[in-house]
């Protein structure tokens, strides 16, 4: 294989892929670890045979640019690929669909209305509202996780991203869950937990704007999605509907008006914006998710199911039903192994006639969600564990990964994946129920959010976390709650798209189905129950 422009020429192997070539021959960046949803490896192949282009590489738009993604490519014979001179920023973004750049703020015009507050010398509208800013074109999208706070800088010029990044979420320290900080808002710690979400998205910005020598003050304008307790508790409101059936949000409409106003004050310059959350525990993280999806224009019936600590699950046909299942925090922070978010996590486990492998960047220090995943699926195919999670004698309680550090799956650790798959199998199956759908009439399975992306499809349906479709119809969309944020200030057709599946959305109530129960102990039986041909469904 010779690569160019450096000139340089290396033997390959039949069917491996150019993004392994490339990274071990020159210095080439993987921005998405290989996930294939960031675009950022995209090369060219100017001569020999490669595999055929991948689903992922038609949604990212790389083919029509004469492109293929390094990370989905693999060398059939002899090639010869260009590596452009490029410096990718995606880190933590997802698929971003294709737009029409029309900023939702923009310089103030005379038949703008200001604010009182911001006279006398107005410097940006949105909607025709003028404000005082002492800000420049520059933009910040925000994805107020759970556990960790994304975000992207944007050029509002060019609709570019300068740079991506995220920090942890402040709130941890109070909880790794929804439902722990909810009731630690209801004890009376509301005002804490909405000042620490405020500091983790002023220490995003800061963090990104020194990175590119941007001042914070240059940021005119502020989107920020979340699940509905996180959007709650940034806008300081109570917390008590959420908290008892029927489990509504304290608000469900847009927020938007100066930062400062919210209580920011390093971003007190900016227009802040607001989606509303959809219902219950999907909240406008999903709503997010969402525009991206209809917005790359994939083919329906299909599921969306977005894996985190709070898991989001639509299923989208002629309009869309939603729901949501707490599975995140099983996956990790329960598990005494498990880790997220740093180096050194093991992504992928696979058991061998010689041992156990482990995909690990750098000296590993824990489990990360997809790669316990990883190892149940393993332990299921090598018949180290039953279907009904109990692991074989041999085994002793536990599957010992690496010695040193001591990481291991112990059989308290199977129970709490069968518990999370559960959850999780319970929405899509009850979702697909109502619409009469079986998995063979899904045109595709799509995986949102930094967790998910990471989760081998193949691993996922063989615990049957996702519904038995080809795996070859399941793609990972990598963080596209912060997409939507991003298309949100950039494009004023995505702000319409906010609007117009905001009212399609049909939000079920998992806890009040007749089938849950049913459902539920059926997900904790791994790889599912067999189809029910009577039922004609699944």
């Amino acid at each position: 294989m010779k690569i160019l422009p450096a000139g340089v020429e290396v033997e390959a192997d039949k069917g491996e892929l150019l993004s392994n070539i490339l990274s071990r021959t020159v210095s080439f960046p993987l921005p998405c670890g290989g996930a294939g949803y960031c675009g950022g490896c995209a090369v060219r192949v100017l001569e020999g045979k490669v595999t055929p282009p991948t689903r992922e590489e038609r949604l990212t738009g790389v083919i029509e640019r004469g492109m293929r993604l390094a990370c989905r490519t693999k060398v059939m014979g002899s090639v010869v690929v260009e590596v452009p001179r490029i410096a990718p920023v995606a880190t933590v973004s997802g698929m971003m669909p294709r737009f029409e750049l029309s900023p939702l703020i923009r310089k103030s015009g005379l038949g703008d209305m200001a604010l009182p507050r911001s006279l006398p010398q107005p410097s940006f509208s949105f909607k025709g509202i003028a404000f005082r800013s002492g800000g420049g074109e520059i933009g910040l999208a925000v994805d107020l996780g759970t556990t960790n706070i994304s975000g992207s800088l944007l050029d509002l010029r060019n609709g570019r991203p300068l740079i991506e990044g995220f920090v942890r979420n402040p709130q941890v320290s109070r909880g790794a869950d929804v439902i722990t900080r909810m009731e630690k808002a209801l004890e009376g710690e509301r005002e804490a937990l909405r000042n620490m979400a405020i500091q983790g998205i002023e220490d995003l910005s800061s963090k990104l704007c020194k990175a590119v020598d941007v001042r914070e003050e240059d940021v005119s304008i502020v989107s920020v999605v979340g699940n509905s307790v996180m959007h709650a508790l940034l806008l300081g409101l109570p917390v008590d509907s959420l908290s008892a059936a029927p489990f509504e949000p304290p608000l469900k409409m847009w927020v938007s008006g100066p930062a400062d106003e919210a209580g920011f004050e390093r971003l007190s310059e900016s227009w802040l914006l607001v989606p509303p959350p959809l219902a219950g525990f999907v909240g406008s993280d999903a709503l997010s998710d969402l525009v991206v999806a209809e917005m790359l224009e994939l083919e329906r019936p299909y599921l969306l199911i977005d894996l985190g600590t709070n898991t989001e699950v639509m299923l989208v046909t002629d309009d869309v039903l939603a729901t949501s299942a707490p599975a995140g925090s099983a996956f990790e922070s329960n598990v005494p192994s498990g880790v997220g978010g740093v180096r050194g996590t093991i992504n992928r486990v696979r058991i061998t006639e010689e041992g156990i492998e482990v995909e690990v960047e750098g000296r590993p220090v824990g489990l990360s969600g997809s790669g316990l995943i990883s190892a149940v699926a393993e332990m299921l195919r090598w018949d180290l564990l039953s279907e009904n999670g109990r692991m074989s004698r041999e085994l002793e309680g536990k599957l010992r990964l690496v010695d040193s550090p001591r990481i291991e799956v112990t059989q308290r650790d199977v129970r709490e994946v069968q518990k999370a798959v559960a959850a999780v199998y319970s929405a899509w199956r009850i979702l697909m129920r109502r619409k009469g759908l079986s998995h063979e009439d899904l045109k595709g399975v799509y995986l949102a959010g930094t967790f998910g992306s990471h989760v081998d499809p193949s691993d996922a349906i063989e615990i049957g976390l996702i519904p038995p479709v080809d795996p070859e119809t399941v793609v990972s969309l990598g963080n596209t709650a912060l997409s939507g944020a991003k298309l949100l200030i950039l494009s004023e057709d995505a702000f319409t798209k906010f609007n117009e599946l905001y009212s399609m959305v049909t939000y079920v109530d998992l806890a009040r189905d007749p089938e849950f129960s049913e459902a539920f102990i059926e997900g904790t039986y791994l790889r599912g129950p067999p189809p029910d041909p009577s039922s004609g469904n699944l």
